[in-house]
């Protein structure tokens, strides 16, 4: 049997998510013997949702210190500046192609990338809506720019990116984040929104345990 797989499904402008990461930065240490990890991005503003902040998400910036607060993760000044301004474009499109970009040429590196892309915004202020960021982001995990640049820019990549949308709501996945967990043939969703570490630590540890006594 093929070793479980968990599927994080996130999407970059979210800011649960970005409370969230570090709970998944220490899952996958924490299991990186024992579970393969996929990031999969869900596509949070897309089309009639891609709105400006003042348009369609203007309760993010009363929504920053309940995430703070819960979570332990800090949004940056830049970030606060740009969500009390309300004129950047929430389109989940740009940074989702950039994640599915990572996650074909350099697997290894999907975490990490969507966790690079998620502090640009929330804490630098930076654009996702802008390819020179993504870029210099990969720059940074070494992968070839160029390669990247390519792909980003390709119809399949986009239309690849647009199925994912697809198959997070079609597996459960429509909010974000949320934990899915495959184990053999059995696949289905483990955790919806912000959990700490230690129950999803638990959570898996007995799952995990009664999968190794299944195969010994």
């Amino acid at each position: 049997m093929d070793q479980p797989t968990l599927v994080y499904s996130y999407d970059p402008l979210c800011g649960w998510c970005y409370g969230f990461h570090p709970v998944l930065e220490k899952i996958a240490k924490r299991f990186e013997n024992d579970l393969e990890i996929k990031v999969i991005p869900g596509g949070l503003a897309v089309d009639e949702n891609a709105e400006t902040i003042a348009e369609g998400y203007s309760y993010i910036k009363g929504s920053l210190k309940q995430i703070e607060k819960t979570t332990g993760i800090q949004f940056g000044d830049n970030f606060k500046l740009l969500a009390e301004e309300g004129s950047y474009l929430y389109d989940s499109e740009p940074s989702c192609i950039a994640q599915t970009v990572v996650n074909k040429i350099a697997p290894d590196y999907a975490l990490e990338f969507a966790g690079l892309m998620q502090y640009s915004l929330f804490q630098e202020g930076k654009s996702l809506n802008d390819w020179e960021t993504f870029k210099q982001l990969i720059a940074r995990l070494q992968i070839d720019t160029d390669e990247a640049e390519k792909l980003y820019q390709s119809e399949s990549i986009r239309q690849e990116t647009r199925e994912q949308f697809e198959w997070c709501k079609q597996n459960g996945a429509a909010s974000f984040p949320t934990l899915l967990l495959k184990i053999g043939d059995e696949f289905g969703v483990m955790s919806r929104g912000f959990r700490p570490y230690d129950t999803i630590e638990s959570h898996l540890h007995h799952i995990l345990n009664n999968f190794r006594k299944l195969m010994s």
